[in-house]
């Protein structure tokens, strides 16, 4: 055997070593929620990921397969910090104040044991402020002094801060999604009656029904209310988005994105856009909201949605469907998207303004 073969054969073997001793390498993974703090300067991503099999269940070991909850500073791209968890993410938001981050989590164990929740995170320090179990969506009021949450039977009010119920919304218990419209009073839901699905105005203060919109057939699970308080947007499978004339509920008109897949609606902080963000591709179309032409689309590579516990047709709560994937900031020039691990574009001409991930 040659002196060079065995030089060679060393090599090889020590590079080798070198391989199996280095950290795994970590692929960037697209959130399925992103959310933008009021001041913008903040953002913060969501990956849905696996638990560890055991009960109680935690975080997968692996860093690759875990959940994580990560808060980034805007200006330098660096992140603040992060949280692990699983499941499926299907809602971040900041409260009004930007003081507060919550998620809602969904999660079934193998033997069909739910475990939803809705959590929040001191933004500054990143701990854990508040957890509400067994629940699986929430909306902040617009004042900031109240959380909306759903279960699967109830619909309560928190006060933010002292965390006492504030009262129960009983028209709008069971809901599939929540939010605020437009007003701390004013709360909308998305309601199962009668073997259809269809959207209700209750005021809080007197925990009445104020309006009803059309029922409609097929299950959807994402609002997004208009600032002003005169407009809501739903969106719901093959592609479309429907605006409602609020308080009323009658609608006003349908728009199409081309796409088959739920789509989330979205609209700009200062009224301009119409926005549909297409969870099977990530696809985002922006229409002028006043005159509903088209004003741009933006394609993102590799941006479709993958949920880890994806629910059966017969399930009625599935809001993994349509996640909270896509945020205008506070400015309404730019938009940010849970592709590429998380990115920032300018509305108008579509330009790349910053990317996150590690």
């Amino acid at each position: 055997m040659s002196r060079r073969f065995l030089l060679s054969l060393t090599a090889l073997l020590a590079f080798s070593h070198s391989l199996a001793s280095a950290a795994p390498f970590v692929p960037k993974r697209d959130p399925q929620c992103v959310a933008v703090s009021p001041s913008g300067t903040i953002v913060a991503t969501a990956c849905s990921g696996m638990s560890d099999d055991t009960f109680p269940p935690r975080p997968h070991p692996d860093v690759r397969k875990c959940g994580v909850i990560a808060v980034w500073d805007v200006d330098s791209g660096k992140r603040l910090w992060r949280a692990e968890t699983f499941g499926d993410i299907t809602k971040l938001a900041f409260s009004v104040d930007g003081s507060l981050l919550a998620a809602s989590r969904i999660y079934v164990t193998s033997d069909g044991i739910t475990l939803n929740e809705v959590r929040l995170w001191d933004v500054t320090s990143g701990k854990t402020v508040k957890v509400l179990d067994r629940c699986q969506a929430f909306d902040f009021s617009p004042d900031g002094r109240a959380l909306a949450v759903l279960s699967r039977t109830r619909c309560v009010v928190y006060a933010i801060g002292d965390w006492t119920k504030e009262t129960q919304v009983k028209p709008l218990g069971g809901s599939l999604a929540v939010a605020f419209a437009g007003d701390a009073n004013l709360l909308c839901g998305i309601v199962k009656t009668e073997g259809q699905y269809a959207i209700r105005l209750c005021d809080i203060a007197k925990g009445t029904l104020t309006s009803e919109s059309r029922r409609l057939d097929d299950p959807f699970y994402a609002l997004a209310p208009s600032a002003d308080g005169t407009t809501l947007a739903s969106g719901h499978d093959g592609g479309n988005v429907v605006l409602w004339n609020l308080p009323s509920l009658e609608v006003r008109t349908r728009m199409q994105t081309g796409v088959k897949g739920h789509v989330l609606p979205l609209l700009s902080p200062d009224g301009r856009y119409l926005a549909g963000g297409c969870q099977e591709n990530g696809d985002v179309i922006i229409w002028d909201a006043r005159t509903a032409q088209e004003l741009h689309r933006y394609t993102f590579e590799k941006g479709a949605l993958r949920t880890y516990y994806p629910r059966g047709d017969k399930d009625l709560v599935r809001p993994e469907k349509n996640p909270t994937r896509f945020a205008f900031l506070p400015d309404s020039n730019s938009l940010m998207a849970g592709c590429y691990g998380g990115i920032i574009r300018s509305v108008e001409s579509g330009q790349e303004l910053k990317r996150f991930g590690d």
